[in-house]
């Protein structure tokens, strides 16, 4: 898991909202949520109910619940 700085987290979620849809009020949360080592967040935005922004093993990444990916969402992710 990648550790972050309050600044990273801002520039995260900006990207989250510019190219992901996510509502801007939800940063206060995630912000907290990863500086206080949150695995993953979900933020739904675009990418529907299960669209999560992840840091774990396999690295950092955004994705969503196999069920809500069609063609224009994996093209989101």
């Amino acid at each position: 898991m990648q550790q972050f700085t309050e600044q990273q987290a801002n520039e995260i979620f900006d990207m989250l909202v510019k190219e992901c849809g996510s509502n801007e009020s939800l940063r206060e949360n995630f912000v907290y949520s990863i500086l206080d080592g949150c695995r993953e967040y979900r933020f739904g935005g675009d990418l529907g109910f299960g669209g999560k922004f992840r840091n774990n093993g396999n690295g950092v990444y955004v994705d969503c619940y196999q069920e809500n990916a069609n063609s224009e969402r994996n093209g989101i992710k």
